[in-house]
């Protein structure tokens, strides 16, 4: 049992599931697939939400690292509709439609979401990638100026659109969407194949040590004399 247990893993850990991957390398790929597939779902009624904001004016003053960050952030800011960007030194005034800059980050998430990271690289002339995190910084930026300013509404709404916009954007960015519903034989497989496998190399120790002699046995209760 234990050499048919060893001649499985060694085959799951060969590059043999395509693109040079192993099993668990596979298995992992899939499993990101399915995750996005399920956050998809949230991703775009969140996106739906943030229409609510259009109409709503704010005006907040951000300072960034040094004068080349607060080159590149009104350079993001500037690709909203409507949006008047001020820059002095390594400071940023922004006065926009709360509902157009949400609109704009959420074009872009999506983009990066459905992989097309060549259209987010050919607005901003950067790394897809670095332009997500870069959004994500602004956003974190105003977020808390709009705290400051005791608008906490917004602030609190920007924290929500974080977590369930621009991360998922940036983290499943190159990952393909895959769903349960499509995929209920392979996913009950891997569960069963899963269960089944832990369950043989269990028994394959137990028969190793019957082999062995290697028993476990009650301990006799000691009389008293």
């Amino acid at each position: 049992m234990m050499i048919a247990f060893c001649g499985i893993y060694l085959y799951m850990m060969s590059p043999s599931f395509g693109n040079g991957r192993n099993g668990l390398d596979w298995a992992d790929d899939m499993f990101n697939s399915i995750s996005k597939g399920s956050a998809q779902a949230v991703i775009l009624g969140e996106i739906k939400k943030a229409e609510k904001w259009n109409g709503t004016a704010i005006e907040v003053n951000l300072k960034c690292k040094d004068e080349s960050q607060a080159k590149r952030w009104s350079a993001a800011l500037q690709k909203v509709d409507g949006a008047e960007v001020k820059v002095d030194k390594e400071k940023i005034v922004l006065k926009t439609d709360f509902g157009k800059l949400l609109a704009n980050v959420s074009e872009d998430c999506k983009s990066m979401f459905e992989n097309k990271g060549d259209v987010v690289q050919a607005k901003y002339n950067t790394d897809p990638r670095d332009a997500t995190n870069r959004w994500y910084s602004i956003i974190k930026a105003i977020g808390k100026d709009l705290e400051k300013k005791q608008q906490f509404k917004q602030s609190v709404y920007l924290q929500n659109y974080q977590k369930k916009v621009i991360e998922p954007a940036y983290n499943y960015y190159g990952v393909e969407t895959k769903f349960v519903k499509d995929n209920k034989g392979l996913m009950t497989f891997m569960l069963v194949f899963y269960m089944f496998y832990t369950l043989w190399y269990g028994f394959a120790i137990y028969y190793i040590c019957v082999g062995l002699g290697i028993t476990m046995t009650k301990a006799a209760k000691k009389s008293e004399a």
